[in-house]
């Protein structure tokens, strides 16, 4: 049980730090996916991590390569990093559970500010995702460890 709350700490930390970076300058750096792999090596369950790894990654590198546009939604290649590598830390049903967390908060927060905005275009909006993410990644983990107690 110590190491997976220690695992759940340095996960949060890193979510933490990647959502700040991404806010800040709008990119993931990454040395905080690669770090969240050998956190995910802690503890690990090698074909829930892979599956994982696999499962919450390629569904951002599909809607990256299908909805790419100039100057409208995408999803940059930090935003799909990060989520590959929460998908090896979490597992493919965490890792579902995170993206749709996230997802859904993205688009609260998405319609709030379509909302307040004078702009009537729905595609002015820019919202980097990993804050998104690192509240859908704590929930996701505190389920883990809720589900471990038990």
């Amino acid at each position: 049980m110590m190491i997976l709350i220690i695992k759940g700490g340095m996960f949060a930390f890193l979510l933490i730090l990647a959502a700040v970076w991404d806010v800040r300058k709008r990119e993931i750096p990454d040395t905080i996916s690669l770090l969240l792999m050998i956190t995910g090596l802690l503890a690990i369950d090698p074909w829930n991590a892979f599956s994982g790894l696999v499962m919450t990654g390629l569904p951002y590198f599909l809607a990256a390569i299908l909805i790419h546009r100039d100057n409208c939604f995408s999803i940059g290649g930090g935003d799909i990093k990060l989520m590959a590598a929460c998908g090896f830390v979490l597992g493919t049903p965490l890792g579902a559970m995170q993206s749709v967390i996230s997802l859904t908060l993205a688009v609260i927060a998405g319609l709030c500010i379509r909302l307040s905005s004078k702009s009537k275009k729905l595609n002015s909006i820019t919202l980097p995702l990993a804050p998104f993410f690192c509240a859908g990644g704590i929930f996701s983990y505190m389920a883990l460890l809720l589900s471990a107690i038990i």
